[in-house]
């Protein structure tokens, strides 16, 4: 009897061993709000930001290298319905291994540019009627001067960080079952975050071409002063037909109780044709009730050629992250 449980014991704690070795987590965010989007006299509900659901994990290889995988389902909350059609795994699909070298993974992927410049330049994060979640929306038209790619498809993605830099690059296939482009999207970034000071720069060359090669530079930091942060973004590149696009955007966040105002300005000029595709202003109080549960008000108004009528919106949502 006494063999057995010894044996028992140390089966178990052979387990717990192994198993601490690697780690899966379930994740995911629904939000619903009531909005009126830009662009339309439509009022309901929506999607506030991209509802999810994910499963994450890392495994130790030992040595100081690990394996790690990400798998995200994007989906709108007040239907149920999957996101963007036929691609289940819409948010990412990678795996990839990451050591002293940095990380690099192989899969669909968010580009290098977008993740380090044009999200962190938004305080919004490119969520809400703000990004057009849903509707026209403004400050995505201005970060990513309707050029860039958000993800790529059968990429790979290399990342490295030390002393508050981070460096990433990333390149993909032209061509698979969901995209055919001319040439391989490019891209890469290259950020720095230390105290109070957030710098960033992008380039995306996003493979689409029809008279020219369609890409996008992006430079944005901000300063947080404690009481208040400020920040400036701009960019400038060309679309896939040769319109030269800049852009500038000026933002402003703030804590007040336990909760966050958000205010930003700016324009996308469309040089080529001398209209100002995107601009305008939008404001924000994302209040939390709890570290996963947050209620929030957007008001945003493009006044872009892009948007020719019902150039304001707004909404009320609630978000829960798990």
């Amino acid at each position: 009897m006494k063999k057995s449980l010894l044996a028992l014991a140390a089966l178990t704690a052979f387990a717990g061993a192994a198993s601490a070795q690697s780690s899966v987590t379930l994740y995911g965010r629904l939000d619903i709000s009531f909005n009126k989007p830009i662009g339309t006299e439509a009022k309901g509900l929506a999607n506030g930001s991209g509802s999810r659901l994910g499963v994450r994990g890392v495994e130790d290889l030992g040595g100081g290298l690990k394996a790690t995988f990400n798998l995200e389902h994007r989906f709108d909350a007040d239907t149920g319905n999957a996101q963007g059609g036929t691609q289940f795994w819409r948010g990412r699909s990678i795996v990839g291994l990451q050591g002293n070298f940095g990380q690099v993974v192989f899969g669909r992927e968010y580009t290098t540019a977008f993740l380090q410049s044009q999200l962190t330049a938004d305080p919004w994060g490119w969520d809400t009627i703000v990004n057009a979640t849903p509707g026209a929306g403004l400050n995505q038209a201005i970060t990513g001067g309707g050029i860039v790619r958000v993800r790529n498809d059968s990429s790979i993605t290399y990342r490295i960080g030390g002393g508050g830099f981070t460096f990433g690059a990333q390149i993909a296939e032209a061509t698979d079952t969901n995209v055919q482009f001319p040439e391989r999207p490019v891209n890469f970034a290259v950020s720095y975050a230390s105290g109070p000071i957030v710098l960033g720069l992008g380039y995306d060359k996003t493979g689409q071409r029809t008279s020219a090669d369609a890409k996008w530079t992006t430079l944005n930091g901000s300063y947080n002063f404690g009481s208040f942060k400020l920040g400036a973004f701009y960019g400038t590149g060309n679309t896939a037909t040769g319109s030269d696009h800049r852009s500038w955007m000026l933002t402003a966040t703030a804590p007040i109780g336990a909760g966050e105002f958000r205010a930003s300005y700016g324009k996308l000029e469309n040089q080529t044709a001398n209209v100002d595709a995107a601009k305008g202003f939008a404001f924000g109080y994302h209040y939390s009730l709890s570290k996963r549960t947050t209620v929030y008000a957007d008001i945003a108004r493009n006044t872009g050629a892009a948007v020719t009528t019902q150039q304001t919106g707004y909404d009320i949502g609630l978000k829960h992250n798990f």
